[in-house]
C-alpha cells in the first residue's frame, strides 16, 4: 500500500459553515492547533472565528457589560477590539447571518443578553476574527495549511473546547487525520 503519511491535503472544498483545522506543523502563533468556523467564503474573501482559544476575560476590559466570561474566545488576529457572537437563537430580531443549519452570527445583543440562561440557547462570544483576502484561504488550503471538515456534529461549535481538543476532534474525521491528531505540538521535543 502506497500511503504518504505526511500529505494532509484536504479533499474538501471550504465554504460558509466549514470548520478548518490548522495542519499539524503550522507554526503561526495565531493559528497553531486552531479550529475555525468559517462564517463567509466568497469572491470578496473569507472570515471566521477560532473556536478553541478561550480568553480569561477577568484580565480584559471589553467595553460592554459581559455576563458570561466562561464563553469568551479569541476569534482571530484581526480587529481584536471587535466583539461578536455565534448562537443558535433563530428568534433574535437583530440582523444576523445564518452560517450553518441552526448557527447564526450576530444579532441584537441586548435582546440576546436576556436569553443567555435560557434552556436550549447555545452561544460563544469572540474578540477579533480571522480574515483572508480574496483567494487567500483557498491558496492556503491548496498549500496544505488547513484541513477542511464539512460534515460535523453541530454541538462541537458550542462545546467548551481548547487547544487539546484539536487532536480529539480531528481524530473523528478520517483515518489519515486520526494519525495527525496524535502529532505532538513540537516534534523536536518528542
Amino acid at each position: 500500500m502506497n500511503f504518504d503519511y505526511f500529505n494532509y491535503k484536504s479533499n474538501n472544498k471550504v465554504k460558509k459553515g466549514s470548520i478548518i483545522f490548522s495542519q499539524p506543523l503550522m507554526d503561526d502563533y495565531n493559528f497553531k492547533r486552531s479550529i475555525i468556523l468559517i462564517c463567509e467564503h466568497n469572491t470578496d474573501g473569507s472570515y471566521g472565528y477560532i473556536l478553541n482559544d478561550k480568553i480569561d476575560s477577568n484580565t480584559l476590559d471589553v467595553g460592554v457589560e459581559f455576563p458570561v466570561s466562561e464563553k469568551l474566545y479569541f476569534g482571530g488576529p484581526v480587529d481584536q477590539n471587535y466583539l461578536n457572537f455565534i448562537h443558535n437563537d433563530d428568534t433574535n430580531s437583530g440582523e444576523k447571518l445564518k452560517i450553518y443549519d441552526n448557527i447564526f452570527l450576530g444579532g441584537n445583543y441586548n435582546e440576546f443578553k436576556k436569553k443567555l440562561n435560557h434552556e436550549g440557547v447555545s452561544y460563544k462570544f469572540f474578540l477579533g476574527y480571522s480574515g483572508w483576502s480574496p483567494g487567500q484561504l483557498d491558496e492556503e488550503i491548496k498549500n496544505n495549511s488547513w484541513i477542511v471538515i464539512n460534515d460535523f456534529k453541530i454541538d462541537i461549535i458550542f462545546k467548551k473546547i481548547n487547544e487539546s481538543s484539536w487532536g480529539t476532534l480531528l481524530s473523528n474525521d478520517s483515518f489519515k487525520n486520526k494519525i495527525f491528531s496524535n502529532y505532538p505540538p513540537d516534534p523536536n521535543l518528542n
